[in-house]
């Protein structure tokens, strides 16, 4: 689905696998790239709709990943072998992926399953950015979830779009490396800010107006980030 001209939203809840986060495609200057890129589970059904968007999946050159979670670039191992993309990803989420440990990226506690170990071939820091055609990334480091979370500020002409990762409406567990006291910065910084429009994680393919009444809306309900979050989605979802 087409969120903004050279934006789409190709991955996650009611496009690809249960298990999927979502996944964006994005044009770049200097050519297509993901951020975040879904479960082995959704690998395939991803690379379908990449297609369905005129784009050859070959052409997509690299990953920003918003943090080192089974459900975000649990395939990026797959992308790496196929099509040799590059993945980037917060120095404090890449022992996880690179060592495969399936409890730190959430793939045995949620997902019942194992993460494959998976290079990370560089880091996103606070500031970092990427031109995009009509737009541009920023880097914001957003600590909380995971000590290692960014999210991606964008903006295409006067609009500014939030794409949150799980910084907003993710879960809260210490078996994945969530931490309370960087997460209530994290959302003070978020809403420091102004934006138009905002998505995040877990959710359908939609731009969220009313974004900076809705960021503070979801500041002030972190408690609801405890529980009932926690579900084994193999379990729960699989029917």
């Amino acid at each position: 689905m087409k969120l903004l001209t050279n934006i789409y939203q190709i991955g996650g809840p009611s496009l690809t696998h249960f298990f999927d986060a979502a996944v964006y495609l994005m044009k770049g200057k200097e050519g297509w790239f993901l951020i975040d890129c879904g479960t082995p589970e959704g690998y395939e059904q991803i690379k379908e709709n990449v297609k369905k968007t005129g784009v050859d999946p070959a052409e997509i050159r690299f990953i920003l990943g918003t943090h080192g979670h089974y459900d975000h670039v649990g395939a990026a191992h797959l992308w790496k072998q196929e099509f040799g993309c590059l993945l980037y990803l917060h120095e404090l989420d890449r022992e996880q992926v690179e060592a495969g440990d399936s409890v730190k990226t959430s793939a045995a506690l949620l997902y019942g399953t194992k993460s494959e170990p998976c290079k990370v071939d560089g880091t996103i820091a606070e500031g970092d950015t990427w031109e995009g055609d009509g737009f541009t990334v920023e880097a914001m480091y957003t600590p909380g979830h995971t000590m290692g979370s960014v999210s991606f500020d964008v903006t295409a002409g006067e609009y500014r779009l939030l794409i949150a990762g799980d910084a907003i409406w993710g879960g809260y567990s210490e078996k994945i490396g969530s931490n309370e006291k960087a997460w209530f910065e994290t959302l003070d910084k978020i809403t420091a800010r102004h934006y138009d429009f905002y998505t995040f994680g877990h959710v359908n393919p939609q731009l969220i107006a009313d974004a900076d009444a809705r960021l503070k809306e979801a500041k002030m309900a972190f408690a609801n980030y405890y529980n009932p979050w926690f579900k084994t989605f193999y379990e729960t979802y699989r029917y």
